[in-house]
């Protein structure tokens, strides 16, 4: 008893000191990116993080923590100390989607963080191969009616957002299409454009270059306005399917039970940031709209998020283990 006393002190103490530190920071910040160097989510981080160690007057080192779709960074934060210097740039996928998909997930997105601001939102795009030979959403629905069962879709793999998306896409249209999933983006776009498959929902960045060299066929993105990265692409909308929309986003995340004052202090510096237009053009570039936000707006949106994915993954019947 006298143990699990001291050891529950020790706790209280340093929570204290962690609620009580007057000059935060004072030494660098960690930015967990739950994936592998070069992707979108990592080059969006290090673009913020450059800015935001301006900021806050100290280094910010990314550090990626890949592996099971995300999970793995994700919960190193959850375990990490929640005194703002180990934070997550997290993605929709890794937390919303995940969690929705997994019979045990490995962590409460709405209980085991404390949400900091929303960095922005990723564009989604529905193309195709060009063997296919349709030219707009409804010539696509039609031809897969024609033919049950003979359209394949690519994703990241079982239970990704791209996988979600496109049973959505098979249940909202009563289609019988054939999904297919591959070990992460590389995999699937190079089997699309090779004609394994027939079509797939990926990033504008991703998929923008591939439609502007003509080795696929845009049909539209699934954002509620055109994407700054392909105007000419009509919206789902425009395409006839006026409550068919999807975006990636990404955040920044602390640890749950981080100190209001750090939370504070973090999020001021975040929304200084996301306002500079250097910034704000350099993550358009890469398919990021810029979409800061409060602690609280950030939590709401999350927790309406993971009951939109939860629904599609009920309703499609994945669950993973």
């Amino acid at each position: 008893m006298r143990t699990l006393g001291w050891a529950a002190l020790l706790t209280s103490l340093l929570v204290s000191t962690a609620q009580a530190e007057p000059n935060y920071p004072s030494k660098p910040i960690t930015l967990v990116v739950a994936f592998a160097p070069g992707g979108g989510t990592d080059t969006a981080a290090r673009l913020v993080a450059k800015d935001l160690a301006a900021e806050l007057g100290q280094p910010i080192i990314v550090e990626n923590r890949p592996g099971a779709g995300g999970a793995i960074g994700a919960v190193g934060v959850t375990r990490a100390a929640a005194d703002g210097y180990t934070l997550l740039f997290g993605s929709g996928s890794e937390l919303d989607v995940l969690t929705a998909v997994k019979v045990k997930a490995p962590y409460d997105p709405l209980k085991d963080f404390t949400p900091i601001t929303e960095v922005g939102t990723v564009s989604f795009v529905l193309a195709t191969n060009p063997s296919l030979n349709t030219n707009s959403v409804g010539e696509l629905i039609a031809y897969a009616r024609a033919n049950p069962g003979k359209l394949n879709f690519a994703s990241f793999g079982i239970g990704s957002t791209n996988h979600l998306i496109g049973e959505a896409f098979a249940r909202k249209n009563h289609l019988s299409l054939v999904h297919v999933p591959y070990k992460g983006s590389a995999a699937a776009v190079t089997d699309l454009l090779a004609g394994q498959v027939q079509l797939a929902f990926d990033t504008a960045s991703v998929m923008i270059p591939l439609v502007r060299s003509g080795s696929l066929k845009g049909l539209a993105t699934l954002s509620p306005e055109r994407s700054l990265l392909a105007p000419e692409l009509p919206t789902m909308a425009e395409s006839g399917l006026s409550d068919f929309t999807f975006e990636g986003w990404l955040g920044v995340l602390a640890p749950r039970g981080t100190p209001k004052p750090t939370v504070d202090r973090l999020h001021a510096a975040l929304a200084k940031v996301l306002s500079l237009p250097a910034l704000v053009e350099a993550l358009q570039q890469r398919g990021v709209k810029v979409v800061a936000s409060t602690p609280d707006e950030f939590g709401a949106f999350m927790k309406a998020d993971v009951a939109r994915w939860s629904e599609i993954a009920r309703a499609a019947e994945i669950r993973i283990e």
